[in-house]
């Protein structure tokens, strides 16, 4: 014997003339039988709980990434280092201490001070310098340029702006002397939980890192 699906049912006490009797209503008779102006503000408010739901555990699932990726780097280039290779025959890089005048003392001093081994440390990783060091050398300077603290609450709504730090640098080669490149580079703190001066220098480096890997891809 196949047994039928249960549905969705609404009770409703009717009082003909000669008793009562009650009446099953399936789930569309018992929508009907609620008054519209009930009906719309239940459907408006069922709605916008479904929303704030999926949207605090869309935020949750986020901060989670970002406290194990921790800061992002990006950069912009406005003198091209030119092609793909351009920088792979360059086996060791110099970093300067980044200028921090021209923000007339809105950069908190250890912020100031976190970017330049943050940057040496990120182009540790490059496989061009893993070779003990030599020559050519690049050097790497920079000038801050624009700050952004954060530090709002609100950041782990996903609501308030995002802690970031951009710097204009230079990539000099350091034994000519000449200007191989400028480019913007960008730290972004997009973690409510993994914040401060470390973290700012390290998108910073990240973003110089990638600048120049970008220039080092080896022929295939």
């Amino acid at each position: 014997m196949v047994s039928k699906p249960s549905r969705t049912v609404c009770k409703q006490t009717v009082a003909p003339a000669g008793g009562t009797k009650t009446l099953i209503l399936g789930a569309t008779d018992c929508l009907q039988s609620v008054p519209p102006k009930v009906l719309k503000p239940l459907l408006v408010i069922g709605l916008v709980g479904a929303v704030l739901i999926a949207g605090c555990m869309g935020t949750a699932v986020k901060q989670a990434y970002y406290g194990v990726t921790g800061a992002s780097g990006r950069y912009f280039e406005i003198k091209n280092l030119g092609g793909p290779t351009s920088l792979l025959a360059y086996r060791s890089a110099q970093v300067a201490s980044f200028d921090p005048s021209l923000m007339l003392g809105a950069i908190p001093q250890d912020v100031v001070a976190a970017v330049r081994p943050a940057v040496a440390m990120k182009l540790a990783e490059l496989d061009a310098f893993k070779t003990g060091g030599g020559k050519p050398t690049l050097l790497i300077r920079g000038k801050f340029m624009d700050y952004e603290p954060g530090g709002s609450a609100l950041r782990a709504a996903g609501i308030a702006e995002n802690p970031f730090l951009t710097a204009q640098v230079e990539i000099v080669n350091a034994d000519t002397k000449q200007v191989l490149g400028v480019a913007m580079v960008t730290g972004t703190v997009k973690s409510a939980v993994r914040v401060g001066p470390d973290e700012l220098a390290e998108g910073v480096g990240k973003a110089v890192k990638g600048l120049l890997e970008s220039h080092m891809k080896k022929p295939e």
